[in-house]
């Protein structure tokens, strides 16, 4: 499972000209957690990267029975990273995991048989990639749940590629947070990472058990 992840991960690094080898990396049974450097490009990695890593995925799993299939579910979001024993410690890490672990993601990647991939982006990441206008994606291609867990609440924006998120019978959907935090401005296309210190992150997560990068199995319950 791990050499799949990794196979996936770097052939869409490599189309996009991603530096995969400096990105920091915890590996841990079937799944990943990365912070990508500060020079990588947000917009590239929410369009291109997982475009490439949706077609990764359909190549690896032509010819598999449906039940050994690699599929996975990605989570997106801003975060100072903080190395800690066993992988990282901060805010942003802990955050991107409650993204990805959320019910409404888990639930559209289980209800796409067809998908091999279910993401999810946070809200800064929706406002200043997706609703800036900076990739090739729609607004409307995401559909917004508002997730509860832990000391997280906030809203997330879910897409299925290649798929229609709207059509599925989501627990707990388009409900937005009562107090939503105000999205923050940029003048110019996010190319880089705006804040010194601060990296992308992404969760990637597949099934059978079920940035930070985070891979785990789609059918974790």
């Amino acid at each position: 499972m791990q050499e799949a992840i990794h196979q996936v991960l770097g052939q869409a690094a490599v189309e996009v000209g991603f530096e995969r080898e400096a990105w920091q990396t915890q590996l841990a049974g079937d799944s990943a957690f990365s912070v990508l450097g500060a020079d990588e490009s947000e917009p590239v990695l929410v369009d291109d990267f997982v475009r490439h890593l949706d077609s990764g995925l359909r190549d690896v799993n032509d010819g598999r029975e449906a039940g050994a299939r690699l599929r996975l579910r990605a989570a997106f979001h801003y975060g100072v990273a903080v190395p800690a024993r066993g992988g990282f410690s901060d805010r942003g890490a802990v955050e991107t995991a409650r993204i990805l672990d959320c019910r409404p993601l888990r639930e559209a990647l289980r209800l796409s048989p067809a998908a091999m991939l279910a993401t999810a982006v946070s809200r800064e990441v929706f406002h200043t990639v997706i609703g800036g206008a900076y990739t090739t994606l729609r607004a409307e291609e995401f559909r917004e749940f508002r997730v509860r867990s832990k000391e997280f609440d906030d809203a997330v924006w879910i897409r299925v590629p290649g798929g229609d998120v709207h059509a599925l019978p989501l627990p707990g959907g388009d409900e937005p947070p009562a107090a939503p935090a105000p999205a923050p401005a940029r003048a110019d296309a996010p190319a880089r990472t705006p804040v010194p210190g601060q990296h992308s992150e992404m969760v990637f997560e597949a099934p059978v058990h079920g940035p930070v990068i985070g891979i785990m199995n789609q059918y974790r319950p």
